[in-house]
């Protein structure tokens, strides 16, 4: 079960490492979500690559069935 500390790390705002050099620094002032380029950087290359493959067939699978649907009509 999670703790009330807890959620409130997960829902609070990314708190900047203090290790973090001059770069993440100024993405994170930005605005930039670095909690996103943190969980990417566990990942190995082999594990987001296979997260943009899966990504990438999604999206061609709902290019082709929009396809589908414009040349047979909204089956409407």
């Amino acid at each position: 079960m999670l703790d009330e500390k807890l959620l409130a790390e997960i829902n609070g705002p990314y708190v900047c490492p203090p290790e973090a050099g001059p770069a993440w620094r100024a993405a994170c002032d930005y605005g930039f979500d670095m909690s996103l380029v943190e969980d990417a950087l566990r990942r190995t290359p082999e594990e987001r690559l296979e997260e943009h493959q899966r990504a990438l067939n999604l999206v061609l699978e709902i290019m082709a069935a929009r396809e589908l649907t414009l040349q047979h009509g909204s089956g409407r």
